[in-house]
């Protein structure tokens, strides 16, 4: 029983940790910008926005914004094409690619986004895509 409690306390404090540490990073959503929502960005596609807050951005959308991302598997990138204003968001509309289609992506893609030289905002959002046999 001792045994028992001690994991059940373990499991629940690495999922407390867990949780404190995605909302720490700013957990993103992706949408088509149509209004659609969706809890990942997809590989292979070139359609799809990741959602910033504005405030996060200090209230403006900068003309220089650029991202950085950490956490994609080797060969998958993503690329920011553009950016647009949509009420209290900014959508940073952005290209997922990777070199090898034969292997799945299941990552958490780490983004920082970045204008006048420096860090503005991370956030993370899932990144998936299937494995195709070549």
């Amino acid at each position: 029983m001792k045994k028992t409690l001690m994991t059940v306390t373990a499991a629940l404090a690495l999922t407390f940790a867990t949780g404190n540490a995605l909302a720490a990073s700013g957990m993103a959503y992706a949408t088509d910008g149509n209004g659609l929502h969706y809890g990942a960005l997809y590989t292979e596609s070139s359609w799809m926005a990741i959602e910033v807050p504005l405030a996060d951005l200090g209230d403006t959308l900068p003309g220089d914004l650029s991202i950085t991302t950490a956490g994609l598997s080797r060969g998958t990138t993503i690329t920011l094409d553009s950016t647009t204003r949509q009420g209290n968001m900014a959508l940073l509309y952005v290209t997922v690619e990777r070199s090898d289609t034969s292997s799945y992506v299941n990552d958490i893609a780490s983004i920082t986004v970045n204008a006048g030289g420096k860090a503005l905002t991370t956030v993370s959002i899932p990144v998936y895509g299937a494995g195709y046999d070549q």
